[in-house]
């Protein structure tokens, strides 16, 4: 038994989570007479006026049969699903109806004509064209199937650029300002410290210009996600910390880069621009640690009003339930980010004050140093965490680990791989990834948050929302979809 696969489902994918008006479920019963949405709808009448007119011009001879049609398409992709252990997927597209697989053949070739198998190799094949892209195969077949797959947490091109700077940023200001530290401790030791200030003068350049860019980022993503159904104390935060913090930043990281660059030519240090970094830690520090101790105060009590809306709910509504959880791990992690805010809004004013009272001391940059490590080190935590919770979410959804009992229960001897069985309960659902999972799942929270909170007014679904930082207004039917998906994951 340790070694059997696991067994498919005879009729239907579980409905844990069920269908709210507007919005299939994401395990909506594979039944061919659902009723679908408009977009599928639409999908359908689309798909199937192009292959009437295929057929048409077939008939009267005015277009030749595409060659390795529809059939070749299927059998190649059940060949390909089984070389890539995808078997239970394409079993998921193997569930729909007759009309409903037609449709999606003609979307794997393009959508464009009769399909073929050379446009299905073109169009469904990954970046080097050798093997079949099942996100997108699963994103097709979960389209036609009724479902909305849109991911509003996708992460851009901007959020990308953002992690990437502000990791660099962290690393470089932490070996900056240890250097500083090593420096200045053989400086009072009166040993050599030319080794560790080399280092100090080569790093300080790039960690200026890095940290620089980081703050003009965090400016621009503050002005972005600003939003009028935002809560009091987020639009706070967004304006006044993120950012008049970021602002602070970059003016401090202009006077440092001043500073640094001066040191690389070894010219003098300016005393204009050493204190004016030191005001500028001094300002954006008062910021960061005003704006991280009242998050942590908020997102604290935001997580634990949560915690109890899931315990109130447990047995009830599966669906709030489950996006408490969702949510009062959102508002944990808030709050671990905020607490490092203040810490590094503390070394920010220490730091600039330092440097404000003795522009000969480097303990100042040292702890605007450390400062900027820190807040490096909670962006990155936060993103870390955030990746983390998604397969313990899709777990729960799928119910990884009911299943993995039940196999130990039937053979005390085995030992389920719990990846092998999260992937194939994964793809019996029509998902080709955790990712793709958890993201239709925040997507169908949001849609059934937006119905029972915003437009309903239904007071635990309220709750909910007020809890994940937002301000429900019936009248003007914010927030939207959109920003509710996006504050429950973020």
């Amino acid at each position: 038994m340790a070694n059997s696969p696991l067994q498919k489902k005879q009729s239907s994918s579980r409905e844990s989570i069920k269908s709210t008006p507007g919005q299939p479920s994401i395990t909506a019963e594979k039944s061919p007479n659902a009723a679908a949405p408009s977009n599928v709808l639409q999908l359908q009448r689309t798909a199937g006026n192009r292959a009437a007119q295929a057929s048409v011009k077939q008939l009267a001879g005015g277009e030749a049969p595409a060659a390795g049609g529809s059939q070749a398409i299927v059998s190649w992709l059940k060949a390909e699903a089984s070389k890539d252990k995808k078997s239970d997927l394409f079993s998921f597209f193997e569930g729909l109806s007759v009309m409903e697989q037609k449709i999606a053949t003609n979307l794997f070739a393009g959508g464009n004509g009769p399909p073929s198998l050379s446009k299905a190799k073109k169009h469904i094949t990954g970046f080097t064209g050798r093997s079949v892209d099942w996100d997108k195969f699963s994103t097709i077949v979960r389209t036609v199937k009724g479902q909305k797959p849109k991911d509003y947490n996708a992460d851009t091109d901007r959020d990308y650029a953002t992690y990437a700077t502000t990791g660099a940023a962290a690393s470089i200001g932490a070996s900056s300002a240890a250097a500083t530290s090593v420096g200045e401790v053989q400086g009072l030791a009166s040993a050599s410290n030319t080794g560790a200030l080399g280092a100090v003068t080569d790093l300080g350049p790039a960690s200026a210009m890095l940290s620089g860019v980081t703050a003009g980022m965090q400016i621009y993503n503050a002005t972005q996600n600003h939003e009028e159904a935002l809560s009091t104390h987020d639009k706070a935060q967004n304006i006044a910390v993120e950012g008049g913090g970021g602002l602070a930043d970059l003016a401090r990281f202009g006077a440092t880069s001043v500073v640094n660059t001066q040191k690389f030519m070894g010219a003098a240090v300016s005393t204009a621009a050493t204190a004016a970094a030191g005001a500028a830690g001094v300002v954006g520090g008062a910021a960061y640690l005003a704006g991280g101790v009242a998050g942590t105060y908020k997102h604290t009590k935001q997580r634990n009003n949560l915690q109890e809306l899931e315990k109130q709910t447990a047995g009830k509504d599966e669906k709030l339930n489950l996006a408490a959880n969702i949510g009062a791990s959102t508002q944990d992690i808030n709050r671990k980010k905020s607490a490092a805010t203040a810490l590094k809004g503390a070394a920010m004013i220490v730091g600039g004050g330092l440097l404000l009272a003795s522009a000969a001391t480097p303990v100042g940059w040292l702890l605007l140093g450390v400062a900027g490590a820190i807040g490096g080190i909670a962006a990155i935590y936060k993103f870390y965490k955030k990746r983390a919770r998604k397969e313990e979410i899709v777990d729960r959804f799928l119910g990884v680990d009911k299943k993995v009992a039940e196999l130990q229960a039937a053979d005390p001897q085995a030992k389920p791989d719990k990846s092998v069985i999260r992937s194939s309960l994964l793809q019996q659902n029509g998902f080709n990834s955790v990712g793709q999972c958890y993201s239709q799942i925040i997507t169908d929270l949001a849609h059934t948050i937006y119905k029972k909170g915003v437009l309903e007014s239904d007071p635990q679904y309220v709750t909910l929302i007020t809890n994940i930082g937002l301000k429900p207004d019936p009248k003007k039917k914010t927030p939207k979809v959109e920003l509710i998906a996006k504050k429950l994951h973020t």
